[in-house]
């Protein structure tokens, strides 16, 4: 059966993490488009999804593992499931995760349903069982789009029975359309500061990074140990940060948006807003220096960083947002893969180590004026991004029509490492 005449459904959990809820909002769009039946989709909220022609349906219990009666349902009508962009096959977090996706995507093959991973990175996989796991995962998977060179690499390198494909980020997919007005706070917080305050406006988004251990148990089952763990560096992490911002007020009269990537009140153990708002208290009395505490829409969230100048960010998605929507962005790189997208899209320059950052704030404060002196570089990033897309759109449509015309996927366990 053609791509067209598919069912799809797409049942990767996501709640509240704006990145992944990014990249699916791209790949949907796209996908829409090249199927004439509506998508199933698995999500928390209406508004989480696009405007095209799809259903909700509600996660079931232990990240969907278990889904409704009303999932089940979805599940036995599709024939291809999209798991769409994410981080899923790594091992410094936990092997948990892994052995819950493998689960998973056992379920669905036991139902019948092909597999194809959307725009999808992978790494670091550094130990025997974790690069073991990993190929029994994509050993049930028809088609695996690769959303970088390292991911490609990477994946390759397992020597599993899937199809493999070069791709980009879902967020380089179209359907992110701007809101004209929005009644957010933020805005009106960022207008009234820019009366006064006539330098750039530019967006800090900062996590918590110094968790992945690569135990058994992932951090939210371990969030006390885990934490104490991370303090020393985590704090450190904040003082550059504030001297980072000090100086962007004091020398260049910036605007600053403190920006989660994260919906608030979803996942406390994961919002960015708890170390924002230590940046914010250093700050209470700068007008200019803004924590925005907004719950945006998807469209809402494009259209802010739409209005900055540069977008200084710590978790992949902030930057790769804002180089969606034609903006200058520094990405403060912890793991390989945010410098291996910036390498893939031909911005390496704009990629800064974190622990780099944490010794040596001023020089990310020297790299932030010079992105912003650029002059030509929103046209090169518009451009890089415009090609992006049109890749992807072949690529996701290549991958579909794969999983149509591929045999069974092998179900049997894979060769060890």
């Amino acid at each position: 059966m053609p791509a067209h005449q598919q069912k799809f459904v797409s049942p990767r959990v996501i709640r509240g993490n704006r990145g992944d809820l990014l990249s699916r909002w791209g790949i949907l769009s796209a996908a829409a488009t090249m199927t004439e039946q509506p998508i199933d989709v698995f999500c928390s909220r209406q508004s989480h999804l696009p405007p095209i022609p799809a259903t909700s349906v509600p996660y079931g219990p232990v990240y969907n593992l278990f889904p409704r009666l009303r999932g089940w349902r979805s599940l036995l009508r599709a024939d291809i499931a999209l798991w769409t962009g994410g981080l899923d096959l790594q091992d410094d977090s936990s092997l948990a995760k892994l052995c819950h996706t493998w689960l998973v995507f056992f379920i669905y093959r036991v139902l019948g349903l092909k597999i194809v991973c959307v725009c999808q990175g992978a790494g670091p996989l550094d130990t025997r069982i974790g690069r073991f796991l990993a190929r029994a995962v994509l050993n049930q998977v028809a088609v695996f789009m690769a959303r970088d060179r390292g991911t490609f690499d990477l994946v390759s390198s397992l020597q599993s029975h899937t199809k493999l494909i070069r791709s980009h980020d879902g967020i380089f997919l179209p359907g992110f359309e701007l809101v004209e007005h929005s009644a957010s706070k933020v805005f009106a917080d960022l207008d009234k500061a820019s009366v006064e305050h006539r330098g750039p406006a530019i967006a800090i988004n900062m996590r918590l990074w110094f968790h992945f251990t690569g135990g058994v148990l992932p951090y939210q089952f371990a969030k006390a140990s885990f934490r104490e763990r991370a303090d020393e560096r985590m704090s450190a992490f904040v003082e550059a940060f504030v001297r980072l911002i000090s100086r962007l007020r004091a020398e260049m009269d910036a605007r600053v948006v403190l920006v989660s990537m994260y919906e608030p009140g979803i996942e406390e153990w994961e919002d960015d807003g708890i170390w924002l708002g230590r940046l914010k208290a250093s700050f209470a009395n700068d007008p200019a220096v803004i924590l925005c505490e907004d719950d945006l829409s998807v469209p809402e969230f494009n259209t802010l960083m739409k209005r900055f100048d540069l977008v200084i960010g710590t978790r992949l998605h902030s930057t790769l947002s804002a180089l969606r929507q034609g903006v200058r962005a520094i990405h403060l790189s912890y793991t390989l893969k945010g410098k291996d997208i910036f390498d893939s899209l031909g911005l390496a320059e704009f990629a800064f180590d974190l622990n780099g950052f944490i010794e040596a704030p001023d020089k990310v404060f020297e790299l932030a004026r010079t992105t912003i002196d650029r002059e030509g570089l929103p046209k090169r990033i518009s451009d890089i991004t415009e090609s992006a897309i049109a890749e992807n759109l072949r690529m996701l449509r290549q991958a579909l029509d794969a999983a149509c015309s591929s045999g069974p996927v092998s179900l049997s366990n894979p060769r060890s490492s």
